[in-house]
């Protein structure tokens, strides 16, 4: 080997340990660096006319494991979805309170029962009436307070959704710039590591915040993808969009009303491809645990409305009152489908009848022929007011009172009695009416549902029947509704809401109708009059929390027949508050709803399911959060392992290469020394 080659080769290799001296250094100097990886400084045999020459950098090199890095950004995603799930439980858990918390809907519904139960002992106490009804107007506000709750976390969720977005969106450009400024360093034989370093992080940022697919190109770019396969980045990055609601309601669900996730600027809803990250957590929560948690309220609110009111429409106060004024609107045209008896009793202030009427619904042909019915009698008078609603007084100084009897009127799957079909004497009020009906939803709107029968439609003037078949579905259903009562405005659609779909009834011109069925239909979707959101709307009647001594504590006789001056009310009758007390502490049936199956049950004990169902669901995923949190941990332990930098290794190399710096100086030293020996002697 020639001096010139060995010098050449020593110079070489003071270079290259200088260089490798430096990565040491950097490689230090970043240890506490958050996404830093160690380097490292490749080198190869500098061959020159095949003869080896001395060394040469090749490039530098990250120490990193791709597959556990993939791994890792998969875990980011779902830890980042079960930590929104985790927050978002928690926050409901300190609003609703555990189970057995005294202050829950459970309690309060017994804590109602439990002052009707004593209501029942001195019905003639105004105290125990006052008690009913501060129980009663709390536990109608706490529904309202619970509802806006739950609205103003789904709005808070919304907007947090496009926070979200917005972030995400400059993950993806940041990713598509590193990509760029990787390609050229590339295609210039220039280092990537730090670069990638960098894209690295910013992946790592998204995939926390969504779930995503990667693949890399040989000029270095890393192609970015959705779950369902849409590019994100590559040559370019495409941003999503989301505009959040204004305005949060229970009858506003995605896509109904809640913009979805576009992909691109008016490009296509991705909202349900999401599937991990806080993106994918925060849609669920927005979108079904919350809506499921509200649906269980509104289910336990219309029953717990539907089974008060019953009870307190069939009783009477004591002394009554002297004018009965319904809660609902009626034009004197609607034709309900009235059958039975209902009894109207006029008394005097010591319950003693003074005249009383038993009148056949049937021969009834609509709300007109009500009121004629009532005028008809002697001691009473009967009206629709200017808004509508059904009014009947005593004339004089007389009292009067009503008994259902053997009363029905059917309006979609529910049948009461003529007194709370009118509302006319309800503790509760929804502000329902029967312009509007709803169903619940159901999972499929093009499956067929295997019924049979013939809805019945009645409105002013005429009803028309509309006949559906096994092989129907809710879209052919809702058609088949529109198109055969287009003449009365009558028009019926399939909602979607939050991946399900409900059936819905609406009266364009505000006009009351009422619905009938032959088959299984209405009992099967549970389409019913009013609209969803019932805890929204619920209140306690005005006139009753403001004298408590009109509550319904006692009955009016439902002797076959009265006679003028039987006594048919007295002020220790306690059946009406009996009859309250029995409608909070029987059995009643919940279709459906919030996650919680079809069940008999007590109100206070689907209050208490609802609470327990949501107390479970909550500590199902923290414990997955603290699981895959500590798996995620695991997998950044192991990467660490490989890619992050230990300085007591660090320190050994810069040993190794102080060694070989030295070495290949004392070699430069050395040959240098032997070139000026060889020029004196040739001089």
């Amino acid at each position: 080997m020639s001096l010139t080659i060995s010098l050449h080769s020593a110079l070489a290799s003071l270079s290259v340990t200088q260089s490798q001296m430096q990565i040491v250094s950097s490689n230090v100097a970043n240890a506490s660096t958050e996404g830093y990886t160690r380097k490292i400084a490749a080198t190869q045999t500098l061959v020159v006319d095949g003869k080896g020459s001395g060394v040469r950098l090749s490039e530098i090199e990250r120490i990193v494991d791709q597959n556990l890095l993939r791994q890792f950004r998969e875990q980011l995603a779902r830890v980042g979805n079960l930590e929104i799930l985790n927050t978002y439980f928690g926050r409901i858990q300190d609003l609703f309170g555990a189970p057995g918390n005294n202050a829950d809907i459970s309690h309060m519904i017994g804590r109602l029962g439990a002052s009707l139960e004593s209501l029942t002992a001195s019905p003639e106490l105004a105290a125990g009436k006052f008690d009913v009804i501060a129980q009663a107007q709390l536990l109608a506000e706490r529904m309202k307070s619970m509802t806006d709750e739950i609205q103003s976390m789904r709005q808070e969720v919304d907007a947090a959704i496009s926070d979200t977005i917005t972030v995400i969106n400059q993950r993806l450009v940041t990713i598509n710039q590193l990509n760029d400024q990787i390609g050229d360093a590339v295609a210039l034989s220039q280092t990537t590591a730090e670069l990638e370093d960098a894209r690295d992080r910013a992946l790592a940022d998204l995939s926390e915040l969504m779930d995503v697919q990667t693949y890399a190109r040989a000029n270095g770019h890393i192609i970015v993808l959705t779950p369902a396969g849409r590019t994100l980045v590559d040559n370019g990055a495409v941003t999503l969009g989301h505009n959040s609601i204004a305005t949060m309601g229970t009858g506003i669900n995605y896509p109904n009303i809640i913009d979805g996730i576009s992909y691109g600027p008016g490009g296509a809803d991705i909202t349900t491809e999401f599937q991990g990250g806080r993106l994918a957590g925060l849609i669920e929560m927005r979108d079904q645990r919350l809506t499921e948690l509200q649906s269980g309220i509104d289910r336990l609110t219309e029953v717990l409305v539907s089974s008060a009111n019953g009870a307190h429409n069939a009783g009477s106060a004591f002394p009554p009152v002297q004018t009965l004024t319904g809660t609902l609107s009626f034009a004197g045209t609607d034709a309900p489908g009235m059958t039975g008896t209902f009894r109207v009793t006029i008394v005097d202030s010591a319950g003693a009848v003074v005249e009383s009427q038993d009148i056949a619904l049937g021969a009834l042909a609509d709300i007109n022929a009500l009121v004629a019915a009532v005028n008809g009698m002697a001691n009473a008078t009967a009206s629709l007011d200017a808004n509508g609603k059904f009014v009947m007084s005593a004339t004089g100084t007389s009292r009067i009172a009503v008994n259902e009897m053997t009363s029905q009127v059917t309006a979609g799957n529910q049948t009461t009695g003529l007194g709370q079909f009118l509302g006319l004497n309800d503790l509760f009020i929804l502000n329902a009416d029967y312009t509007n009906y709803t169903g619940d939803p159901q999972n499929s709107a093009t499956t067929a549902l295997g019924l049979a029968g013939t809805l019945t439609v009645a409105y002013p003037g005429g009803s028309t029947p509309v006949v559906y078949a096994a092989g129907d579905d809710l879209t052919t259903i809702a058609a088949n509704i529109t198109a055969a009562l287009a003449a009365e405005n009558i028009t019926a659609a399939v909602l979607s809401e939050n991946g399900k779909f409900r059936l819905t009834m609406t009266d364009t011109n505000g006009d009351n109708f009422f619905i009938t069925d032959s088959g299984l239909l209405t009992s099967t979707i549970n389409l019913r009059s009013g609209l969803i959101g019932a805890a929204s709307r619920v209140t306690l009647r005005p006139d009753i929390f403001a004298d408590p001594n009109i509550l319904s504590s006692g009955q009016l006789s439902n002797a076959a027949t009265l006679a003028v001056g039987d006594f048919v009310l007295a002020a220790g009758d306690s059946s009406g508050a009996s009859a309250l007390a029995a409608a909070l502490s029987s059995g009643q049936t919940f279709s459906a709803a919030g996650g919680l199956p079809v069940m008999t049950s007590l109100l206070a004990d689907y209050g208490a399911a609802i609470v327990s169902l949501n107390s479970t669901q909550a500590a199902n995923v923290e414990a997955q959060f603290e699981i895959q949190l500590g798996y995620q941990e695991a997998i950044k332990s192991r990467s660490a392992a490989i890619s992050e930098v230990n300085i007591d290794e660090e320190m050994s190399t810069l040993l190794v290469l102080q060694n070989a710096y030295q070495a290949a100086a004392r070699v430069t030293q050395t040959v240098a020394q032997m070139m000026d020996v060889l020029v004196n002697i040739i001089n």
